[in-house]
């Protein structure tokens, strides 16, 4: 696809897929494999390898050039390949960046740096991401994720951003509805604005966001990509409908658990997702047991 081509791409629910490991801790590159071609046609947009639901600090450059030569085999246009590439130094992000593009990667999604965060204000990250976006071939999307960084752009630095070349959009994680409409209301035409809560979800593509990157898409794909298909039809009650099916699993499996809660979802759902890696732990037999519980409703009476 032509940066264009991938940029018109840029919609829908984007699954942020896990890192299988074994039992001796490396990636299981074999499971990932199967994984990825299990979403691959499940109606979403695409997936991203390597972000933070995929452990991306934990793994070394070469397992993450390795996932993205893996899932490059499988997903196929339309769908979009996005790789998170964030490091803390403006040089090793454009390096990294370089290299999974030359594996295949249609987007890379840049974590905000946040090691001194003090000292990343709006001149800081406007130098940091124009140094990234031009010197890269293909579209940058910005990664927002305030809970894990501590870095909260104000919406008139996220306009500033919007409006870099080969910038294409923003990935904005922090579950801040009149955050996320104030960002809207900066950025310039076309920026592409992707979501990554699903409790605001519909709010968001009502206001002019253009899709989502979920956790549940892992584990149940076809429910996350049912929402969205839905509000593009204009099926406005049948989209509440499927997110109420989804909130549950946000509130009693991501938001208290975190990633060892999805993977045991992605586990429980007929997928080796592995435990995580050090120094996360996995989750109890106890847990276990309910995130089980909370999948069967939620999948109860669906007929995919």
């Amino acid at each position: 696809m032509t940066c264009n081509d991938i940029i018109a791409n840029l919609k829908g629910i984007f699954s942020p897929v896990v890192t299988p490991f074994n039992r001796r801790g490396g990636v299981d590159f074999g499971k990932f494999r199967a994984y990825v071609n299990r979403l691959t046609g499940a109606g979403l947009g695409g997936i991203l390898v390597a972000g933070s639901t995929g452990e991306a600090p934990y793994l070394t450059e070469g397992e993450r050039l390795r996932l993205v030569e893996v899932a490059r085999r499988l997903v196929r246009p339309p769908e979009v390949l996005m790789v998170g590439t964030g490091l803390e130094g403006t040089g090793a992000t454009l390096r990294l960046s370089r290299e999974v593009i030359a594996r295949g990667t249609d987007v890379v999604l840049v974590v905000t740096p946040n090691y001194y965060k003090s000292r990343m204000d709006g001149d800081a990250l406007v130098a940091h991401y124009r140094a990234v976006a031009a010197g890269v071939r293909r579209p940058v999307l910005v990664y927002s994720i305030p809970q894990f960084t501590g870095i909260r752009m104000a919406p008139e630095t996220i306009g500033r951003l919007s409006r870099l070349p080969n910038v294409a959009g923003l990935k904005e994680s922090s579950g801040d509805l009149s955050f996320v409409l104030a960002v809207l209301k900066q950025v310039r035409p076309g920026f592409r604005v992707l979501v990554g809560s699903v409790s605001i979800l519909l709010e968001a593509l009502q206001a002019g966001a253009v899709g989502a990157v979920l956790s549940q898409a892992n584990f149940v794909p076809e429910l996350c990509a049912g929402v969205y298909e839905s509000f593009r039809r204009g099926q406005l009650k049948t989209a509440q409908k499927l997110q109420q099916r989804l909130l549950p699993l946000a509130r009693q499996i991501a938001v208290p658990y975190g990633v060892p809660g999805i993977k045991a979802a992605v586990d429980l759902c007929g997928f080796h997702a592995g435990p995580p890696r050090p120094p996360l732990l996995p989750v109890s037999a106890a847990v276990r047991r309910e995130i089980a519980a909370v999948l069967r409703a939620c999948r109860a009476g669906l007929d995919f």
